[in-house]
């Protein structure tokens, strides 16, 4: 979306240097300025959209939630489901889209542990565990608003990236 942020930069300097020749008044300066400003506010959204489409494309037989969150079910799970504020215990394995792994639960052979649902991790994995059954495994697929935002984890996660996830939620109490 490095795109639109450009062009919105580019029409702001021109459409400021054209007014100002022109003699325009403050007034209609302020009212380029905030349609702006109204613009970059709408760019979050428009890269969310953007990154919930080319998602399905990629992986066209996940399902998906309202949030964003696509994920596709590898291993059914068995009984309950956790609630809100259980400790939760699972294996995980994060790539980008490209490949390249940022963390894995797995490599270091040690499951994590959280409160599911209390925020206390990204937004994507609340909704998932709280969705899932001991012993399920799935692959999440998470776009940017529901991970870790247009701010990334630098320096291993970039800004405003989709996320992928193979988790197994291992148990819960």
């Amino acid at each position: 979306m490095k795109i639109i942020s450009k062009l919105t930069f580019a029409t702001v300097a021109t459409s400021a240097l054209l007014l100002a020749g022109c003699g325009k008044k403050d007034a209609e300066i302020k009212d380029l300025e905030e349609r702006v400003r109204y613009l970059e506010t709408q760019e979050p959204t428009l890269s969310h959209r953007f990154q919930i489409e080319e998602i399905a494309k990629l992986y066209p037989a996940a399902q998906s939630t309202e949030s964003g969150l696509h994920y596709i079910v590898e291993k059914e799970g068995e009984g309950e489901k956790p609630k809100k504020g259980q400790k939760v215990t699972a294996h995980y394995h994060g790539t980008l889209l490209n490949g390249k792994v940022f963390d894995s639960s797995v490599d270091r052979g040690q499951p994590f542990q959280f409160a599911v649902g209390m925020g206390r991790v990204i937004k994507g994995w609340d909704e998932a565990f709280l969705d899932m059954k001991k012993g399920e495994k799935r692959k999440l697929i998470l776009p940017a608003q529901i991970a870790y935002g247009l701010r990334g984890s630098p320096p291993v996660i970039p800004p405003n990236s989709v996320l992928i996830f193979d988790v197994e939620l291992l148990d819960f109490q």
